[in-house]
């Protein structure tokens, strides 16, 4: 084990706001760990204008970055972008040589990390494993990763049966919970005046917070759910936030189409980036999240929205009884659109699959890494149930 004295030295990998939020909580915590050293390796997305250079986000929150790693082309293209991917995170495990390597979710420049850490044999700490997308190419990814990974930090039980289901050891997977949750509790979100100056209007009753991204499996034309989304806007009357796409195949088209779209209607704040503490403080005063993120089926319901989830993107994830799945279908978007602001939908039925309770993620992270045995692991059996 390559350590400094006892410390073990952890290098952690963000590719994006969509990886970012749900790391920030575990970055700060390891990084005030006296017993881990940290290294935060900032790539893809994070660094270009183009999604909001959000990598000056996190250098303003005083989290040091280790590594920058500019391996996004421009126009992004997934197969040449993980490809750099790859060479860029091999150097620096190389380089670097941590104990291991954290990796959160699903994306294609995630697995091309998860790819160079196995071939550097550097363990790999996966979050969020054992989750469905069936909507999307990710499912793919996420399920490979977690084939390459070591530890499996996962976000419910019935996610850690689908990792065991994989044939990984039981003793390596640690049910966790969700650690984009722990925003909630933040005490430096910003008020809803930074929040209204930064987005250019009054969060007048109802705020409705859009993302739509594209549907990598499926549907063939990625604008086809944004234009169900968006007629639906325009019959029902509310405040809108929209949050633009990432870089997957597909969202080149939908963040034109918003652009196009958003000029001239005073009722629409559309944004790049906002940031999890913008992200979080916006959610307080959101009562309706439209769309087909996966934050609709975590961040959303724990903050009290109600969650209109838009197409079959996200079929397959745990859901609570917040959420109502619709088609891409104007028509039924908008009587749903009209019902999720009048009511409170936790009202008509319990909590399912998810309990959000109050203790911090990150800490049963830090808490799962210190108890693992790295060396251990390194040589993975084929656990058969």
């Amino acid at each position: 084990m390559k350590v400094l004295g006892n410390r073990k030295r952890i290098a952690v990998l963000t590719t994006g706001r969509q990886d970012y939020g749900v790391l920030r909580s575990t970055v700060h915590s390891m990084h005030n760990d006296p017993e881990l050293d940290m290294r935060l390796w900032v790539g893809g997305m994070h660094l270009k204008e183009r999604f909001g250079k959000s990598r000056d986000l996190i250098h303003s929150e005083g989290i040091p970055i280790a590594q920058e790693l500019d391996f996004l082309g421009e126009p992004p293209n997934p197969i040449e972008d993980s490809s750099r991917a790859m060479t860029m995170v091999g150097n620096v495990l190389v380089s670097e040589s941590p104990d291991a390597l954290l990796l959160v979710g699903d994306r294609s420049e995630t697995l091309a990390a998860g790819m160079a850490a196995t071939l550097a044999t550097v363990p790999i700490i996966h979050l969020h494993g054992g989750e469905e997308t069936e909507g999307a190419i990710d499912n793919a990814m996420r399920h490979a990763l977690t084939k390459l990974s070591h530890l499996h930090l996962v976000s419910h039980p019935s996610y850690g049966k689908r990792v065991e289901q994989m044939g990984e050891d039981p003793e390596n997977v640690v049910v966790v919970g969700a650690p984009g949750l722990d925003n909630r509790f933040r005490d430096d979100l910003p008020s809803v005046n930074e929040l209204e100056d930064f987005l250019g209007l009054r969060l007048d009753d109802p705020v409705v917070l859009v993302t739509v991204h594209p549907t990598t499996l499926g549907l063939k034309d990625p604008v086809s759910e944004v234009m169900a989304v968006s007629d639906a806007m325009d019959k029902v009357e509310a405040t809108y936030v929209v949050t633009l796409p990432n870089s997957d195949a597909g969202g080149a088209a939908i963040r034109d189409y918003w652009i196009n779209w958003s000029k001239d209607r005073k009722n629409v704040s559309l944004k790049e980036v906002l940031g999890a503490g913008r992200y979080w403080s916006l959610l307080n005063y959101t009562k309706v999240m439209l769309g087909n993120s996966s934050s609709g089926m975590l961040e959303g319901p724990s903050a009290g929205a109600n969650v209109i989830n838009v197409g079959d993107r996200q079929f397959g994830r745990l859901r609570n009884s917040r959420i109502r799945d619709v088609g891409v279908n104007s028509a039924e978007i908008t009587k749903l659109l009209e019902e999720a602001i009048q009511k409170d939908w936790l009202l008509e039925g319990e909590m399912r699959d998810w309990d959000f309770d109050e203790r911090l993620v990150s800490q049963r992270i830090i808490e799962a890494i210190g108890k693992w045995n790295i060396d251990a692991t390194l040589r993975k059996k084929f656990h058969s149930i």
